[in-house]
C-alpha cells in the first residue's frame, strides 16, 4: 500500500468515525513496511480514539523525534493527557504545547500536513486551518495542501453534531479544491471533496459524477461506492442506491456505511461468516418505507458488526444509534436496540455527559420519565452547564406535572443565557416554554403558536440539507410527533361538525406532518396522525384511504385499526368497526384492559341498541388504573408479559363522556350529572375542560334546558381549542331549539368580526343561506348579507376558485341566475388566469342550456394564454373543459361530436395521471377520479346507443383507473346481468361489496340476480333483511313491493310501508315514500289513491320521472286496450274515443310535457309520448306514432318497450300479423327484470291475438309464463279463465277467475265471469257473494242481477 492510498483511507475512515477500522489498515500497511511512522502514528491515533490512552503513548514516545510526524505526536500527546485527565503532569503538557508552537514555525510542509491533518479529526479545526495554510504559504502548489484545507473548511471532526458550513468557507473550498484538481486531475482525495461541496450547493447530479470520476481511476476503493449510495439517496434515487449498497456488500460484506445504508436478508456465497446484503432497511429506507419489523432486524445486525468492527467505539455507536430512535416513533423494538446500544456506550465512556443526555432522551421515547430524569440528573453532575442536560431534566419535570420547578429552571435558564454562560439553542428552548405554557393552560393558542415556531425553527434550519443519518437525527421526527399527538389529544376525539370551522390545531397539525413526511414518507406514525387529523377536521372519506394505505404498509400497527373502527363508528358502519374491532383485538388480547378499546366497544355497543351493557363496561373502565387522577400512580397491570400503556388524556375524558351520554341516553339524568361534576374535577384547568363544559350543556339540553346550556357555553374561554365547537353547538341551539334564526346567524357573525378569516366568513355565508326556507320568499337583504360574508372570505383568499363558486352557487340557489352570471363574468375578468373560476362558469351555462355561450367559455378555455402550459393543474382543468365542449354537442344533438370530445378528454387526463403518478395518494386519487368520470360518462353514450360491447368496455376502463369508483362498477354490472352474463355480474357486485359492503345498490343488484334466476324466495328474504335495516332506503323498499307483488304477496308490503314512515323524520314530504305507496296502491288496484302518492312525489327530482311514468301508464294504458277492444269489434281507431278518455289522454300529455327528463329515461319519454299520441284514436296521430317508433326500432332493435308500443300501434291499425311479429320478437328477447311489466304486456297481448285465432294451447303457454314471472298478473289469470270457459270447464275457470278476483277486486268485470262461472259449476253461494260484492261498489253494473244474482237465488230454492 503507498503512502497516498494509506493517507485516502485513513482521512476516509477518520471522517466517517471508522477509529477500529483505521487501527485495522494501519497495521496492514505496517505488515509490507514495519517502520512506516505514518501508519504507526495514526494506529495509536486510532487507540487514543477509542479512550485507549495509556497504549496510545507507549506508541507515540518513539515518534516525537520523527521528521515526518513528530510534531503530530507531540500534539497527539497533549491530546492524550485530556483524554487520561492526568492533572499531575500538566506542567509538563504545557511546556509540551510551548515546543509544538515554536517548532511548527519552522517545520517542513509534511510534518505540518500530519500536524493538521490530527488536528482536524481532533476537532481542532482553527489550528488545523492554520497550519494548512502556513503549508499552502510556503508551498502554494502543494495539492494535498489545497486537498486538506478544503476538507477543513467544509467538515468538522467525526464527533460534530452539525454539518453547518458557512457560504463563504463553502466558496473558498471549492477553490482549493479546483485548485488541486487542475494541478493533479486524478487526485482522489479532491474529487471526493469536491463531491461534498457540489452536495452542500445542493447539486447532488454533479457530486455524482465526481464520484464516478473516483470509481473510474480507483476502483479498488470500495469506500467510493458508499458515497455514491449516499449521493444517490439525497437525490432520492432509492432503488439506485440499493443496488449500489448491494453491490458494496458483495465485495465488503460488513462495510459499515453500507450496513448503515440497508437491512438484512440474504447471505453472500462465499464470503466470511454472517454476511448480509441487506436491500430495504436502514436508516434512510426505515424513513421512506416504513418497514418497522425489518428496520429493527437490520439494527440488530448493525449491532452485531458493530460488535466485531468497532467494539470500543461509542462514539460512532451514538451517531448511529440516534437516528434510528428518532425515526422509530413509538416502535419499543427499535427504541429498546438503539436505547441498549446508548448505555452500552455510557458504560464505555462513563464520564462523557453526551452519552448520558441522548440515553435520557431515548429512556424519555419510551415513556420512561424517570430513567431520563436519572440519566439527564447523571449528565447535569458530569457536566454542570450541560445545556441538554439542563433541558431533559425540565421536560421529565414539566411531564411529571412539576410545572412550578420547571418554570424556575427555565427562568435560571434564562438567566445563564444573558450571563453569556453555556449554549442555550433557541428551537430547544422555544420548544420548553411552549410545552410549559401547554402544563400551565392560561392561553393554549399561544402555547401552541411557541411549540409551532420551535420545530419550524429547526425545521428551516434544515431545508438545504440532503437525506442523511445526521439529517435525522437534527430533524427528530420523534419530536414531531410527540408535539402533534398532544395537539390532536387536546382536540378530545370527536370529528368536527358541518358548521364547525377547522380547528387551527389540526391546521399546525397538517402544516407539520406534511413536511415531516416530504422528508421520512415511509413513517406509518406520521401517515396514522395525519389520518387521524382528517378524522378530527371532518374529512372521513379521506382519512379513511389514509388508514387503509397505513394498513397496507404495517397491517399489525394496532392503532390503525383502533382509528379505522371510530372511523367507520362515525360514518355509521357498525358491522365494519365490530370487524375492524375485532381485528385490533386478534393482534393484541391486552387492549381490552385500555380505556381505549373500552370507548370504543361502548359506542359499538350502543350504535347496536345495547346501552345497558355499554354502561356496564364504561363504569368498569372508570375503575381502570389511570382513568381517574387518584389512581394515576398505581402500577399497570400485565397480560402476558406485556404492559398496558396508561391512558391518554384524552382517552380518559372520553370514559367521563361517553358514559354520561349513555346514562343521559337512559334517561338517568342524575347519575349522567354526577359523571360530568365527576370530570369537571378530575379535568379541571386544562384544555378538556371545556369539552367537559359541552358535555355538560349538552346534558342540560337532553332536559330541555335549552338557556341553561346557552349560559354554561358561553362560559367557556375564547382562547380553549374548544372555543369553536362551543359556539357551533350555540348556534345549534338557537336555530333548533330557540327556534331563533337572527341569533343563529349572529353566533357565526360575532365569529367572523373576531377571527376575520377564510374559513369564520365562509362559515358565516353558509349559515345565512342555510337560513333561508325553500318555501318562503328569499329576501334580498339576506341574500345580500351572505353573499357579503363569502365575499370577506373571497378578499381573505382571492384565488380560492372553489369560494367564489360557492358565491356564484348562493346566487343559484335563491334562483338569481343573472346576477350569478354577472358575478362569473366579473370574477373571470378580475382573475383571468383562474381556469377553477371559467370552468364554473361554463358549468352554469351548461346548466341554463346556453350552448353558445358555454362553447365560447370553454374554447377560451382551452385557447388561453400559454403561461404554465403543460402543468398538471393547466392540462386537468384542458380535459375537462373538453368534457364540457362535449356535453355542448351533446344538448345540441351532435353524439358523433359529443362521443369524440370525450375521448379526446379522456386521453389528455390519462397524460394527468401518469404525471401524477408517484405524487400525493390524494392528488392521484382525485385525477383517477376524473378520469374514470369521464370513461363512465362515454360508456353511458354507448350503453344509450346500445353498443353494449364499447359501453362494457369503458366501465371496465372506469374501475381500472378509479377502483372507488362504484357507480361504474354497478353500471358494469348491470349491464353484465341484463346481457345474461350472469357470472360476470355476479363477480363484480362481490368484488364491490368487498370493498363496500354496505352498498345498498349492488346487494340490489345481488337482488336482481337472484330474481333473473327465478330464485324469489332468497331475493325476497334479502330485500327483507335489507328493508329492515334501512327502513328509509326507498330504492330498496321499491324493489322489495315489486317483489312482493310478483310472488303474489302485494299485501304484505304494508307493513314494511308503515315502518319506513315511523323512521321518516317527516313522512309528508318524503318523496321516496310517496313513491313507493304509490306503487303499493297500484298493485292492490287503488288507481286514485295511487295517483294522489305519484302525484306528491313526482316534486322530487329524485323519482320525478319514474313517477310521472307510473302515472302515465295509468292512464294511457287501459285506454289503449279500450280501442283495442273496439279495433277487434270492427270499430276503426278513427272513432272517436269517449271524453272521460280524453281527459286521460290529456292529463297523460300534460305530465309527459312538465318532466324534466335525463339521459337514462329518455327513451321510455319517446315511447309514452307515442303511446299518448296513439291513444288519442286518430288514424293520423297513430301513423305518426308509428313513423317515430319505427325510427327508434332501427336504432334499438331489441328495446322491449319500443316493439310492444310498435305492435300496439299495429294492433290500432288492425295490422294483426305485424303486431305479432313484433310480439315474437320480444319472446325470443332475454328477459330482463327492469322490463318486467312490459315484457308481461307482450306477452297478455301475443296470448289475445291467439285466443282470437283459436289457439288456446300457445295463449295458456304466454300467461302460464306471465303467471312464472308474477303471480299478481290478474289479467293472466282473467285469460286462463276465459280460455276454460270457452271450453265450458266452468269449475276449472272458476278457479282461475278467484285469483284474478283475488288480485283485482276493483274489477266488475272479473266480478261478473267469477260469479257466472261459480253459477254454472253449481256454487250458487259463492256466485250470490260475488254478485253483492260488485253491486255494493257498482250498483248498476249490467246484467250482474238479473243474469247471474237472480238465477243464483232461484236455483237455491227447492
Amino acid at each position: 500500500m503507498d503512502a497516498q492510498k494509506l493517507t485516502l483511507l485513513i482521512n476516509y475512515h477518520l471522517r466517517e468515525g471508522f477509529v477500529c477500522k483505521l487501527q485495522d489498515i494501519c497495521a496492514q500497511a505496517l505488515s509490507a513496511r514495519t517502520n512506516d511512522h505514518v501508519a504507526l502514528f495514526w494506529r495509536a491515533v486510532g487507540l487514543l480514539l477509542e479512550s485507549r490512552p495509556a497504549e496510545a503513548l507507549r506508541e507515540l514516545q518513539p515518534l516525537l523525534q520523527s521528521p515526518q510526524v513528530g510534531l503530530a505526536a507531540k500534539a497527539a500527546l497533549i491530546y492524550a493527557s485530556g483524554v487520561a485527565e492526568d492533572h499531575d503532569k500538566d506542567v509538563a503538557v504545557m511546556n509540551m504545547a510551548t515546543e509544538l508552537d515554536e517548532q511548527s514555525i519552522a517545520a517542513p510542509p509534511s510534518a505540518l500536513l500530519q500536524l493538521a491533518t490530527f488536528l482536524w479529526h481532533t476537532g481542532s479545526q482553527e489550528r488545523a486551518r492554520a497550519c494548512a495554510e502556513r503549508v499552502l504559504k510556503h508551498a502554494p502548489s502543494d495539492v494535498a495542501g489545497s486537498t486538506l484545507l478544503g476538507w477543513i473548511l467544509t467538515q468538522p471532526h467525526y464527533e460534530a453534531d452539525t454539518h453547518a458550513v458557512e457560504p463563504e468557507d463553502l466558496e473558498q473550498a471549492i477553490s482549493f479544491f479546483e485548485q488541486a484538481l487542475s494541478l493533479q486531475p486524478r487526485h482522489t482525495e479532491a474529487l471526493l471533496g469536491m463531491s461534498h461541496c457540489l452536495q452542500l450547493r445542493g447539486k447532488p447530479g454533479a457530486a455524482l459524477e465526481q464520484i464516478h470520476a473516483v470509481i473510474a481511476q480507483q476502483p479498488w476503493f470500495l469506500p467510493a461506492l458508499a458515497e455514491k449510495a449516499k449521493v444517490l439517496v439525497a437525490m432520492h434515487e432509492w432503488e439506485q442506491a440499493s443496488e449500489v449498497v448491494s453491490q458494496l456488500l458483495q465485495q465488503e460484506p460488513d462495510n459499515m456505511q453500507a450496513l448503515h445504508l440497508s437491512g438484512p436478508t440474504e447471505r453472500v456465497p462465499g464470503v466470511g461468516n454472517e454476511h448480509i446484503v441487506l436491500h430495504t432497511a436502514g436508516v434512510h429506507w426505515l424513513a421512506r418505507e416504513g418497514s418497522n419489523a425489518a428496520a429493527a432486524g437490520e439494527l440488530k445486525a448493525l449491532l452485531q458488526a458493530l460488535e466485531r468492527q468497532e467494539p470500543r467505539n461509542p462514539a460512532l455507536w451514538l451517531r448511529f444509534a440516534q437516528p434510528y430512535a428518532r425515526l422509530a416513533g413509538q416502535d419499543s423494538a427499535i427504541l429498546g436496540l438503539s436505547s441498549a446500544l446508548v448505555l452500552k456506550a455510557c458504560k464505555a465512556a462513563p464520564s462523557s455527559p453526551k452519552f448520558a443526555v441522548e440515553a435520557g432522551y431515548q429512556a424519555l421515547l419510551q415513556g420512561d420519565v424517570q430513567g431520563a430524569l436519572a440519566q439527564y440528573s447523571r449528565a447535569s453532575h458530569l457536566h454542570e452547564l450541560d445545556m441538554e442536560a439542563m433541558y431533559g431534566s425540565i421536560e421529565c419535570d414539566l411531564l411529571n406535572g412539576k410545572v412550578k420547578d420547571a418554570a424556575s429552571q427555565l427562568e435560571f435558564l434564562k438567566e445563564v443565557g444573558s450571563a453569556g454562560v453555556g449554549s442555550l439553542q433557541a428551537p430547544d428552548l422555544l420548544y420548553l416554554q411552549g410545552l410549559l405554557a401547554w402544563k400551565q393552560g392560561s392561553d393554549l393558542s399561544q402555547a401552541a403558536s411557541m411549540l409551532d415556531q420551535a420545530l419550524q425553527t429547526r425545521i428551516e434550519g434544515l431545508l438545504d440539507a440532503a437525506p442523511s443519518p445526521l439529517f435525522f437525527t437534527q430533524l427528530n421526527p420523534s419530536r414531531i410527533l410527540g408535539v402533534v399527538r398532544l395537539f390532536l389529544g387536546a382536540l378530545g376525539g370527536a370529528p368536527k361538525t358541518a358548521d364547525e370551522p377547522v380547528s387551527p390545531l389540526l391546521s399546525r397539525c397538517e402544516r407539520l406532518l406534511e413536511v415531516l413526511l416530504k422528508h421520512c414518507p415511509g413513517m406509518a406514525e406520521a401517515h396514522l396522525l395525519l389520518a387521524e387529523s382528517h378524522h378530527l377536521a371532518g374529512a372521513s372519506p379521506v382519512a379513511l384511504r389514509k388508514v387503509a394505505d397505513v394498513l397496507r404498509r404495517a397491517p399489525d400497527l394496532l392503532p390503525a385499526h383502533l382509528l379505522l373502527t371510530r372511523i367507520y363508528l362515525h360514518q355509521g358502519k357498525v358491522a365494519a368497526a365490530q370487524e375492524a374491532l375485532e381485528q385490533a383485538v386478534g393482534m393484541s388480547f391486552a387492549i381490552r384492559e385500555s380505556a381505549a378499546y373500552a370507548t370504543i366497544r361502548a359506542q359499538l355497543l350502543v350504535a347496536e341498541g345495547k346501552n345497558d351493557e355499554a354502561e356496564r363496561l364504561l363504569q368498569a373502565a372508570m375503575g381502570m388504573p389511570g382513568v381517574k387522577r387518584q389512581q394515576t400512580s398505581q402500577p399497570r397491570p400485565t397480560t402476558a408479559g406485556r404492559r398496558v400503556a396508561d391512558p391518554s388524556l384524552s382517552e380518559r375524558l372520553a370514559v367521563f363522556l361517553l358514559l354520561a351520554q349513555t346514562l343521559s341516553k337512559a334517561a338517568k339524568i342524575p347519575e349522567a350529572t354526577k359523571v360530568i361534576e365527576d370530570a369537571g374535577r378530575e379535568f379541571l384547568g386544562g384544555p378538556e375542560q371545556a369539552l367537559v363544559a359541552i358535555a355538560k350543556a349538552e346534558l342540560s339540553l337532553a332536559r330541555g334546558e335549552a338557556d341553561a346550556a346557552l349560559s354554561i357555553l358561553k362560559g367557556i374561554d375564547r382562547r380553549s381549542p374548544h372555543f369553536l365547537r362551543a359556539l357551533s353547538l350555540a348556534a345549534h341551539i338557537q336555530l333548533n331549539h330557540k327556534r331563533d334564526p337572527e341569533a343563529y346567524a349572529l353566533c357565526y357573525s360575532q365569529l367572523a368580526e373576531q377571527h376575520r378569516d377564510y374559513e369564520c366568513y365562509r362559515l358565516l355565508g353558509s349559515a345565512l343561506l342555510r337560513i333561508q326556507e325553500p318555501e318562503k320568499a328569499i329576501k334580498a337583504s339576506c341574500s345580500a348579507h351572505a353573499g357579503q360574508a363569502l365575499e370577506a372570505a373571497l378578499e381573505q383568499q382571492p384565488k380560492d376558485g372553489d369560494l367564489a363558486a360557492q358565491i356564484g352557487n348562493a346566487l343559484v340557489s335563491i334562483h338569481q341566475y343573472r346576477r350569478a352570471l354577472d358575478y362569473y363574468h366579473k370574477a373571470v375578468r378580475n382573475c383571468p388566469a383562474s381556469l377553477p373560476l371559467q370552468l364554473h362558469l361554463a358549468n352554469l351555462l351548461l346548466r341554463l342550456k346556453s350552448w353558445d355561450s358555454a362553447e365560447k367559455v370553454v374554447r377560451s378555455i382551452l385557447t388561453g394564454p400559454e403561461e404554465g402550459t403543460g402543468s398538471i393543474e393547466r392540462q386537468a382543468a384542458h380535459a375537462k373543459a373538453l368534457v364540457m365542449l362535449a356535453k355542448v354537442h351533446k344538448g345540441r344533438g351532435s353524439l358523433a361530436e359529443y362521443e369524440e370530445g370525450l375521448q379526446q378528454a379522456m386521453a389528455l387526463q390519462g397524460q394527468v395521471v401518469e404525471a401524477v403518478r408517484g405524487d400525493h395518494p390524494d392528488l392521484v386519487a382525485a385525477h383517477k377520479q376524473a378520469a374514470a368520470e369521464m370513461q363512465a360518462e362515454l360508456a353511458g353514450l354507448y350503453a344509450s346507443q346500445h353498443k353494449l360491447d364499447l359501453a362494457a368496455e369503458a366501465y371496465e376502463g372506469a374501475v381500472k383507473a378509479d377502483a372507488g369508483h362504484h357507480a361504474a362498477a354497478l353500471a358494469l354490472a348491470k349491464l353484465h346481468l341484463d346481457r345474461g352474463e350472469e357470472e360476470a355480474g355476479r363477480g363484480v357486485c362481490t368484488r364491490l361489496l368487498a370493498a363496500q359492503p354496505d352498498n345498498v345498490q349492488a346487494q340490489l343488484l345481488m337482488v336482481q340476480l337472484l330474481t333473473t334466476q327465478e330464485q324469489y324466495t332468497d331475493a325476497l328474504s334479502q330485500l327483507q333483511q335489507l328493508v329492515q335495516q334501512q327502513p328509509s332506503d326507498y330504492a330498496a323498499l321499491e324493489q322489495l313491493l315489486t317483489l312482493l307483488r310478483r310472488v303474489g304477496r302485494s299485501q304484505e308490503g304494508q307493513g314494511f310501508l308503515q315502518t319506513a314512515q315511523e323512521h321518516a323524520s317527516r313522512a309528508s314530504g318524503v318523496a321516496g315514500l310517496h313513491f313507493c305507496q304509490g306503487l303499493y296502491e297500484r298493485h292492490c288496484s287503488n288507481d286514485r289513491a295511487a295517483l294522489k302518492a305519484f302525484n306528491l312525489a313526482r316534486k322530487d327530482s329524485r323519482w320525478e320521472a319514474q313517477s310521472i311514468f307510473q302515472m302515465v301508464g295509468m292512464y294511457l294504458y287501459p285506454e289503449i286496450e279500450v280501442l283495442w277492444a273496439q279495433a277487434e269489434q270492427g270499430n276503426g281507431p278513427d272513432q272517436q274515443p269517449l271524453q272521460a278518455n280524453m281527459e286521460a289522454v290529456a292529463a297523460a300529455q300534460k305530465l309527459l310535457s312538465d318532466a324534466h327528463v335525463t339521459d337514462q329515461y329518455a327513451l321510455q319519454h319517446q315511447v309514452l309520448s307515442c303511446y299518448a299520441q296513439m291513444a288519442s284514436g286518430r288514424e293520423e296521430d297513430v301513423e305518426a306514432a308509428l313513423k317515430q317508433l319505427l325510427q327508434l326500432a332501427g336504432q334499438q332493435r331489441d328495446s322491449v318497450p319500443v316493439l310492444l308500443a310498435l305492435a300496439s300501434g299495429f294492433m290500432l291499425k288492425k295490422q294483426i300479423p305485424k303486431a305479432r311479429n313484433q310480439l315474437k320478437h320480444i319472446q325470443k328477447i332475454r328477459y330482463v327484470a327492469d322490463e318486467a311489466d312490459q315484457y308481461e304486456r307482450a306477452w297478455l297481448l301475443l296470448a289475445d291475438i291467439y285466443i282470437q285465432s283459436g289457439k288456446f294451447d300457445l295463449a295458456q303457454d304466454l300467461c302460464r309464463k306471465s303467471i312464472k314471472h308474477n303471480a299478481s298478473s290478474g289479467k293472466a289469470w282473467e285469460r286462463l279463465g276465459s280460455i276454460l270457459e270457452r271450453e265450458q270447464a266452468y269449475k276449472d275457470a272458476a278457479e282461475h277467475y278467484e285469483n284474478a278476483w283475488k288480485h283485482d277486486q276493483q274489477s266488475p268485470a272479473i266480478g261478473y265471469k267469477l260469479a257466472f262461472n261459480y253459477m254454472k259449476a253449481a256454487r250458487y253461494v259463492d256466485a250470490i257473494n260475488i254478485c253483492h260484492k260488485v253491486l255494493k261498489a257498482h250498483p248498476d253494473y249490467p246484467k250482474m242481477k238479473r243474469d247471474i244474482l237472480e238465477k243464483a237465488r232461484s236455483s237455491l230454492r227447492p
